[in-house]
């Protein structure tokens, strides 16, 4: 009887931490590591290359601003410098999940 009683709270309680897990798909405690020495500086990296190419054809994204929606600029720079930037500074240590 004893037995019964341990197995059925191991059982309850697993089912419990894999539930758990489950709601947090994104994190993963194996992409700690790898997200601070690889993924991190990486992320430092596209992020000032974005700024960079912005930065080279802001003259071109100028001429496409003219049209309507008149919106060249803020879209250049959510997919250049934004995403990047919250991939990299936003986002949990060990979440792999990109947050928009």
């Amino acid at each position: 009887m004893k037995q019964t009683v341990i197995m059925s709270l191991l059982l309850v309680s697993l089912a419990v931490s894999l539930s758990a897990e489950a709601q947090n798909k994104a994190y993963s405690p194996l992409f700690v590591l790898p997200d601070i020495l690889i993924y991190r500086p990486v992320g430092i990296a596209v992020t000032l290359a974005g700024v960079g190419l912005f930065t080279a054809i802001s003259p071109l994204t100028a001429i496409a601003q003219i049209s309507p929606p008149h919106d060249a600029f803020e879209k250049t720079a959510d997919i250049l410098i934004m995403g990047p930037a919250r991939y990299t500074f936003d986002r949990p240590v060990g979440n792999m999940e990109v947050v928009r």
